[in-house]
């Protein structure tokens, strides 16, 4: 089984370590993504009970509960909406959506996603806005974690 957690502070110290002012934005968003997916697939284990995917969720009370958890591959949303209890915090939260959907496509919702951003060679899209809402996630998902337990 692969190294979620680990990968998600790997992924994270990758991005900071890239410098900002030699046009890394393309790879600083594709690692971002990446890292925010290792997170989510860490929780959605812990959140289930379950140490592979495919195996029954042991979460009583959940709507999985003794159902296959399926890897969501790079579906930020599906590995959310997995963990009905976090998704719902989430929900409560008005602005949680918008700064998932920015780390999701962070050159905008008609251009491709972060996992399909390694094709493309470079950008202007400034890592700002980007860079607040990956924090904001970050955050987020760390002042939540309580919720998977």
């Amino acid at each position: 089984m692969e190294d979620f957690k680990g990968a998600y502070s790997a992924r994270k110290n990758d991005i900071f370590a890239l410098p900002r002012n030699q046009n890394h934005a393309i790879a600083i968003f594709h690692l971002g993504g990446v890292a925010i997916e290792c997170q989510l697939k860490a929780m959605l284990l812990v959140y289930h009970k379950i140490s592979d995917w495919n195996n029954q969720s042991h979460r009583v009370r959940d709507s999985l509960f003794g159902k296959p958890i399926k890897n969501p591959k790079h579906d930020l949303r599906k590995a959310l909406s997995d963990m009905s209890d976090l998704y719902n915090v989430a929900l409560a939260d008005g602005q949680f959506f918008r700064h998932l959907e920015k780390i999701i496509r962070p050159l905008g919702s008609s251009n491709p996603d972060y996992i399909s951003l390694r094709y493309i060679p470079q950008t202007t899209e400034s890592l700002s806005d980007w860079h607040n809402s990956f924090n904001y996630i970050c955050l987020w998902l760390q002042k939540n974690k309580r919720t998977i337990l």
